[in-house]
């Protein structure tokens, strides 16, 4: 058995790592056409392993579980571009970075996103005491109260869907009736 040098050893490892992160780039660049834009943006392959099993992040436990239920067709369409067939995919979330390039709309909602208006965007300057913080959500909670109509009762700020389901705020709907039995026991 014949010793080989070192720099034609580190050669021959360096071409194969080439060619697996070729091959990695072409299914990148090819990513978006094979599984389509609205998966694209909720799902990302990661990398592939020396198995030829290929890691995919997504966005969501959801999008992992609905991708594994496609896996034989998208190793079908993957396996028909790579020069080295992939022998499985692995969906997890564990390794999702957001990219800057997802549209509004893809991005998942948040409780804030949903109920504050553009009109309650953050200021940029800094918030310098615990004081000026409740300031500043005071009159945010004022100004939407404002847009409010009243209750019937007690006349205060009452959103619309209280209105709609009690016919009056949640805190008169709450309330004991003066002529309840249940309150005078």
């Amino acid at each position: 058995m014949a010793l080989e040098p070192v720099d034609r050893v580190l050669g021959t490892l360096r071409k194969a790592q080439w060619k697996q992160q070729r091959e990695f780039g072409k299914l990148q660049h090819a990513w978006a056409e094979v599984v389509g834009s609205v998966v694209a943006a909720q799902a990302q392959p990661t990398q592939i392993n020396s198995q030829q099993v290929l890691f995919v992040a997504t966005s969501s436990a959801v999008w992992a579980q609905n991708l594994a239920f496609e896996r034989q067709r998208l190793l079908a369409k993957l396996n028909a571009l790579l020069n080295k067939p992939l022998t499985d995919i692995r969906f997890s979330t564990s390794q999702w970075r957001s990219r800057s390039t997802h549209s509004q709309s893809a991005k998942p909602w948040t409780p804030q996103s949903l109920v504050m208006g553009p009109d309650n965007a953050v200021s940029p300057k800094a918030v310098t005491s615990h004081q000026e913080v409740f300031l500043r959500w005071s009159e945010r909670v004022k100004a939407q109260s404002q847009k409010y109509p009243s209750c019937p009762q007690c006349h205060c700020a009452t959103p619309p869907a209280e209105l709609q389901r009690w016919s009056v705020c949640c805190l008169c709907a709450v309330r004991p009736k003066e002529n309840d039995v249940r309150s005078e026991i």
